[in-house]
């Protein structure tokens, strides 16, 4: 029997019909939203973030069309954009599309094998590279343009005019796969906004409920690469207006804490990256396993769990999942927490969207109903059939491939699915996938591989073969392969039962990247080999483990055995190699574990960090900066003056500046800071925070080594400068150094600047000491200008050692601001201690 399924025409009829009939093309869609000045993108690198409004991308992408214009890179022409999710993304994307240029994106994680192979077969004219990835630039190859350096600045060159048309390819989508050759997806104008239609009649509907709420934010963890990522981020949020954010490693620990203290209110992922989450959620919230009674109210549920809401934050409400099949159990587990699961069905070669729930009419275990202009048939064998505009016009130069899957004027999804009463869409599994028994039942590996899973001990699990399941198992010592198997069976019905196992011998089973899909193919061939041991994964854009390592070791020989003691680390070397891996092998780095007996094969298994010390936030609160400001203008200054009778010079080298700066004077005394507050302009000196030696208040950080009068009276000091400092404390000698380095970026990306004292202690001569390595580093990642700053005479009203000043003569230079960018530390700090000896 063949089941079609219309889409919802009431939630059609709902859809405003004055802003769809003027969208013929991506280039009318982006005029809509690219003056808006509500904010767009916020981005998170590891160190610190940046916000961008829709006008600033508006202006960035068209600054960008005019870009690819003077490079001679034309309609029709192809770029690549190989790259993490990052706000230049978005921005370069509009750029080609208004320039009518075709966006090839390929996976950061994808190999550089493949990217090279897609670059032949398009003929790219640039390719544009992230921070994740490596590419050496080739003589014959076209130019290589780094993101990082994309310039934000509003352009006055003029954006080219070109025509655009609805069945213009937009962009190119290579999809990797879990299966078969790559093929490149055509997608053009008008699949893309064919998906539009229902999502905005569901937020012209419900939009005005959440208006006290604004911004929406949503969390964003799935590439920009998949149709899937760009769906939510680049599509259907200009139609709230949304705000997207990005963030740099996938670790829960740093995913939690973007959501809590960022706002989120929903959360883009895939579902192993949800499973990943509730795994962490269960060994913080050992409560999150229980469940209430049959029949609790909702009330009273989320009351049971209000301590993980806490964690989460009370914006957070809801996960948009998709690009995978999502299994039932880990629906109910967020479900039965509070949280609203919305699953959705689609493929890159629908633009992305088939169907998907209405978040107000959430039915579980289905992905919903198709949208406008879509419609959905089962096939006789369950295969789900698709055609409508959002349905791409065939494959990049495969006409065999394009017929093959467009037959009949029917897309061929190779999914199973069935359609129930109320018109939602269920899918099974891949028809490809599905095995058939002798019997002639079907058995589809998703089901059983989520009891495997579901057994403590096993790690992650693949279920393939020809006529009977055979499981592929990753397990942890605390089990066997016949144990798991045993128990699993125990669960499934006769049909279902596992006749064979296989232990992986590497630790994670293959995927792919971005979507986490088990490459069945991969498996089922590793199987019917006998178990051999499988190829090496292709070589990826991304650095390995050993090359991170080499960064920081140039020319040494290194093994699994070189420890970083060996490797002669210093501090700040430590601090950075933390962050590094942090990004690479997606978790929170506990800083004080990075010892100097720690191997390079201990880096890989090395301790999840517990969580950060608070830091003193309450004195950026409006009654704490009302406090200081008075006590500054009547109280410090005004002291500060009558001992430093200051003259002040080069304040024109920052009269011109905006936003954040990082101010770098020499050190000679404890009154420093509130004399560089007084010759700083008002806008500075009120949004200014300054770094202070951590170690300097050890009996406030550590009462346990001291008295308790010692400890108070250091406490009452620590809280003391804080107050009227806006300071925080950096530490030189201990760990820590990773915490205050983000949040120094924290400050910074709120817009207050920063007074950090480059030679970390306090000049007797008034000579300059040798500098810290660390204002290298922190310039460089932060991306914020240095100003050098020269103070004479400190020294002789307040030296070292004295505990009352003696009034004098102060000279305060201010230098031409540095833009200290590279890897290369030493040669950075070198460059400021050069500029402040010449003040």
């Amino acid at each position: 029997m063949v089941t079609a399924l219309q889409p919802d025409l009431r939630m059609a009829s709902e859809a405003p019909s004055s802003g769809t009939a003027k969208r013929l093309t991506l280039g009318d869609y982006f005029a809509q939203f690219a003056d808006l000045s509500a904010p767009y993108i916020e981005y998170d690198n590891g160190y610190r973030s940046w916000s961008y409004t829709y006008a600033q991308v508006g202006a960035a992408a068209r600054g960008f069309a005019a870009r690819l214009h003077a490079h001679g890179i034309a309609a029709g022409d192809k770029i690549i954009f190989w790259s993490e999710n990052r706000p230049e993304w978005i921005a370069a994307f509009w750029g080609s599309v208004i320039s009518g240029v075709i966006v090839v994106p390929v996976d950061y994680r994808a190999s550089t094998d493949f990217l090279l192979r897609v670059e032949a077969k398009v003929q790219a004219k640039a390719i544009l590279i992230g921070e994740e990835v490596l590419l050496s630039r080739s003589e014959t190859g076209p130019p290589i343009w780094k993101l990082a350096e994309f310039d934000w600045s509003p352009t006055p060159a003029a954006t080219p005019q070109v025509s655009l048309q609805p069945e213009d390819v937009a962009e190119i989508v290579f999809t990797s796969g879990s299966t078969g050759e790559p093929k490149g997806v055509l997608i053009t104008h008008r699949n893309i906004l064919s998906n539009l239609a229902s999502p905005e009649a569901i937020i012209q509907k419900y939009v005005h409920w959440f208006r006290p709420v604004f911004p929406l934010r949503f969390l964003s963890l799935v590439p920009l690469s998949h149709m899937f990522g760009q769906a939510l981020t680049m599509f259907l949020l200009p139609l709230i207006p949304g705000v997207a954010v990005f963030m740099r490693g996938h670790s829960p620990h740093e995913i939690l804490r973007q959501i809590r203290t960022r706002h989120i209110s929903v959360a883009v992922v895939v579902p192993k990256l949800l499973n990943v989450l509730r795994q962490s959620i269960q060994q913080q919230f050992p409560k999150a396993s229980i469940e209430p009674s049959p029949g609790t109210h909702w009330t009273r549920r989320w009351w049971f769990y209000r301590k993980i809401h806490n964690h989460f934050g009370w914006k957070f409400w809801a996960f948009v999942v998709g690009a995978a099949p999502l299994d039932a159990d880990t629906e109910s587990f967020w479900t039965r927490l509070g949280f609203l699961v919305i699953q959705g069905y689609g493929l890159t070669e629908t633009a992305p969207i088939v169907s998907f729930n209405n978040p107000f009419a959430v039915k579980k275990g289905t992905v919903g109903k198709p949208v406008e202009g879509t419609e959905i048939k089962i096939a006789e064998d369950g295969e789900v059939l698709v055609r409508g505009a959002s349905v791409s016009p065939g494959y990049y130069g495969a006409e065999q491939e394009t017929n093959a899957a467009l037959s009949g004027g029917w897309l061929h999804t190779g999914d199973i699915g069935t359609i129930d009463e109320t018109g939602r869409l269920t899918i099974l599994g891949r028809k490809k996938e599905v095995i058939v028994t002798p019997e002639g039942l079907n058995v589809f590996p998703d089901d059983i591989e989520r009891v495997l899973r579901a057994i403590p001990g096993v790690l992650d699990a693949a279920v393939v073969g020809h006529d009977h399941p055979h499981a592929v198992l990753v397990l942890s010592p605390a089990i066997s392969s016949e144990e798991a198997v045993r128990q699993a069976n125990a669960k499934l019905e006769e049909h279902q039962k596992i006749r064979g196992v296989s232990l992986w011998p590497q630790p994670h089973l293959p995927r792919t990247s971005g979507t986490e899909k088990l490459k069945r193919n991969e498996i089922q061939r590793w199987v019917d080999s006998g178990g051999a041991l499988p190829a090496p994964p292709p070589s990826t854009g991304k650095e390995s483990l050993v090359d991170i390592i080499r960064r920081y070791a140039p020319g040494r020989e290194i093994g699994e055995d070189t420890t970083l003691d060996q490797l002669g680390l210093s501090s700040l070397d430590r601090v950075e190699l933390m962050i590094d891996l942090e990004q690479h092998l997606d978790r929170s780095i506990d800083e004080s574990a990075l010892t100097g007996s720690q191997t390079l094969a201990d880096l890989a298994h090395i301790a999840p960090a517990p969580e950060t010390a608070a830091f003193p936030t309450w004195s950026r609160s409006w009654l704490a900066r009302a406090i200081r400001r008075i006590l500054l203008t009547v109280l410090l200054l005004p002291l500060t003056r009558v001992f430093a009778h200051m003259r002040v010079r080069g304040r024109e080298n920052i009269a011109g500046l905006t936003g954040p700066v990082l101010f770098a004077p020499n050190h000679q005394s404890h009154m420093d800071t509130p004399v560089l507050l007084a010759a700083l302009p008002a806008r500075y000196r009120h949004r200014a925070g300054v770094a202070m030696w951590k170690e300097y208040f050890d009996a406030h950080f550590h009462p346990e080594r001291y008295n308790r009068l010692a400890s108070f009276a250091n406490s009452l000091i620590y809280w003391i400068v804080t107050l009227f400092f806006n300071a925080f404390p950096l530490p030189q000698t201990e760990a820590g150094a990773g915490s205050s380095l983000r949040y120094l970026g924290d400050l910074i990306s709120g817009g207050w600047s920063v007074l950090y004292f480059p030679e970390g202690e306090r000049s007797v001569t008034g000579e300059l000491l040798p500098f810290q390595p660390g204002i290298g580093l922190i310039a460089a990642r932060l991306r914020v200008p240095v100003v050098p700053v020269r103070i004479r005479g400190l020294n002789r009203i307040l030296p070292r050692g004295a505990h009352f000043p003696i009034p004098g003569q102060v000279e305060v230079t201010f230098g031409k601001p540095l833009y200290l960018r590279g890897e290369d530390y030493p040669e950075l700090v070198s460059r400021l201690e050069e500029a402040i000896r010449d003040l």
